[in-house]
């Protein structure tokens, strides 16, 4: 099996990479703006102009060697959802233009599966929990953008398309990237720092490594279409903090519980997108809890 990481070096590519460097049988492509120390990187960016993008994204696909063994993992995107609210085009460009380019090119051409990643920021946190068939209406740019290229992946009706819709992920930041809430929570707790969470946007958190297992099995199962994944407990933002702080022995008076009124934002949140993951369970697919988890952060 050849497993292409398209974003290698992305908080989810990174955690796939680690998990599938160590399975029997795996050839991992490594595709990225940078380059590693670790692996050779197929280099790719993508760019503002459409005309270049769907040049070089057919120059990609046509380097790529694929076969009736290959398998596209797409984690590229631009999360960064008050980015995103800012600049729309390039949060268009690169969340929808892109998926829509990489099909395009992708769909004569002999390979197994795509894999791409949703978000939970498709729903607007009014009618939670969430499952696969409910109703998304999403409450920033972000969520529209991500909406559309699930519309657009799913209208083609194509077996070889899977769409995973992970909720909030937390788990080892990588050394040059983004903190997630659990491995942030830690850091300031660990640093005695005083902490302000809010008590009014829920979520099940997922880590990250069960986000990879899931790919596995879905994989294995040959599953088609969307499907949510998410870990079962909801919490808050402070109840998490909260936990965090039981597990690892830091103070629990550095926390304080706020409401999000309390921080500014330039894009609307939704408050509570948290699902229910029957679906997920009912293939197969179990998540570990934060208790499980958390030595692998410290």
């Amino acid at each position: 099996m050849k497993i292409i990481i398209l974003g290698f070096n992305s908080f989810v590519g990174s955690a796939i990479s680690n998990y599938f460097n160590s399975v029997n049988g795996v050839e991992l492509i490594y595709v990225g703006r940078k380059e590693s120390r670790l692996h050779k990187v197929v280099k790719f960016k993508v760019v503002n102009d459409l005309a270049l993008l769907d040049n070089d994204v057919s120059s990609l696909i046509d380097g790529l060697d694929l076969d009736g063994d290959s398998i596209l993992i797409n984690c590229i995107s631009m999360g960064d959802v008050d980015r995103c609210e800012i600049d729309k085009k390039d949060c268009d460009i690169q969340n929808y233009h892109f998926v829509k380019i990489l099909y395009k090119h992708l769909k004569n051409n002999n390979f197994k599966k795509l894999i791409h990643f949703s978000t939970n920021a498709v729903y607007d946190g009014d009618n939670a929990p969430y499952r696969e068939d409910s109703n998304c209406s999403p409450v920033n740019f972000y969520g529209c953008i991500k909406l559309k290229s699930d519309e657009f992946l799913l209208s083609k009706k194509d077996k070889k398309v899977m769409i995973l819709r992970p909720i909030t992920m937390y788990g080892r930041a990588p050394s040059d990237g983004r903190e997630n809430p659990v491995s942030m929570i830690i850091k300031k707790l660990k640093a005695g720092k005083k902490i302000k969470l809010v008590n009014d946007v829920l979520v099940n958190i997922l880590y990250v490594g069960d986000l990879v297992r899931a790919i596995e099995k879905l994989i294995t199962v040959d599953f088609t279409g969307l499907i949510n994944i998410s870990g079962d407990k909801v919490y808050s933002r402070y109840d998490l903090g909260l936990e965090v702080a039981k597990l690892i022995g830091a103070k629990k008076d550095l926390i304080e519980s706020v409401s999000s009124t309390e921080f500014t934002t330039v894009a609307n949140r939704p408050l509570d997108t948290s699902f229910d993951n029957t679906l997920m369970k009912e293939i197969g697919i179990n998540t570990r809890t934060l208790e499980q988890t958390i030595s692998g952060l410290l």
